[in-house]
């Protein structure tokens, strides 16, 4: 199926940027009108289109003028301990009456700006400040900007402020996932070698979303591999998504690279999780994403950890009992 969404020279913008923009909304509307449609706008929707292109460009360029971006975190467990081995950051701007706005809600726009770089390089400032601050000292997951791949001194610049909050580089995991990552491939290749070269690590997000993510397991050297988290969530009454995790985790296992079980959102996903001896996980049902890196390691965690190890010892217990 295909969503449309429909602008036009010179009724909806005058310009390529803005008519872009226009069209694009639209799109979003389209899909959410219930997809498979293409959506022409009357009166009020062009109205209502740029009252919220002009508040959400507004909202941006005051994040990186006044720095209101907002990094929360998540915890990832060890599955077999409940140990948090490292936290996910994720991006938020904070608005005027205190509120959080969610990348989902402004990405997009930001990219179209030219400014997402800014903004992720605000949010690594302020996530590595945290962590000097509270003595945490594992791995940081850090969501990339495709755009970041094509500036010249994107890892220079990570590397300096890595190095001003005296934080290692190997503790710094960048995600890349396949669905907005650009496709050429020598630019990405270029661009990981530089990141490796310095001692970051990487981790592909999604994975399993599409054939371009296999392609990238076999090119370059990855640590990390967060399972596309439809997969995890299926598990509970899907075999086909059970068989295609299984898969994920015997390559992972026979690469030497590790899985993350995104969207473990109850405890009946949890325990699927640890069937299918994924290494790590994170969602709802462990820890819900929060502005306190020092919360985001404690509250709920201290009391999952023995549920999480009793559980993986049960399910150890079995496998070694079908072994003998």
């Amino acid at each position: 199926s295909v969503s449309i969404g429909i602008g036009t020279f010179p009724e909806h913008a005058v310009n390529a940027r803005d008519l872009f923009l226009f069209a694009d909304n639209m799109m979003y509307r389209a899909k959410a009108d219930g997809k498979n449609r293409a959506l022409l706008p009357e009166a009020q929707d062009v109205v209502e289109v740029f009252r919220t292109l002009g508040e959400k460009s507004i909202l941006i360029l005051n994040a990186v003028e006044q720095r209101n971006v907002v990094p929360f975190y998540q915890p990832i467990i060890d599955v077999g301990t409940g140990k948090v081995q490292a936290l996910e950051v994720l991006s938020r701007i904070r608005t005027d009456d205190g509120n959080f706005v969610v990348a989902d809600d402004y990405v997009a726009i930001a990219e179209k700006m030219g400014v997402m770089h800014k903004l992720d390089f605000i949010q690594l400032d302020k996530a590595l400040a945290d962590a000097q601050e509270t003595g945490y000292e594992g791995l940081l997951f850090i969501n990339m900007s495709p755009r970041a791949l094509v500036l010249n001194d994107f890892v220079s610049q990570t590397r300096r402020i890595a190095q001003q909050y005296r934080i290692d580089p190997d503790r710094l995991v960048f995600e890349i996932t396949e669905r907005e990552t650009i496709k050429n491939m020598a630019l990405l290749e270029r661009f990981i070698g530089e990141l490796r070269g310095e001692g970051f690590k990487l981790a592909i997000d999604d994975f399993g979303s599409g054939f371009s993510s296999f392609h990238y397991v076999k090119r370059f050297a990855i640590d990390f591999l967060k399972i596309e988290g439809d997969f995890i969530v299926g598990m509970a009454h899907s075999e086909k998504d059970r068989a295609l995790v299984r898969s994920i985790v015997a390559l992972s296992r026979d690469l030497n690279i590790r899985t993350v079980a995104e969207y473990v959102e109850d405890h009946e996903v949890m325990d699927m999780v640890v069937r299918q001896g994924i290494d790590l996980a994170q969602g709802y049902h462990i820890h819900r994403p929060n502005a306190s890196m020092a919360l985001a390691t404690a509250g709920r965690i201290g009391a999952y950890r023995e549920r999480a190890a009793r559980s993986f010892s049960t399910h150890s217990s079995r496998r070694c009992s079908a072994r003998a």
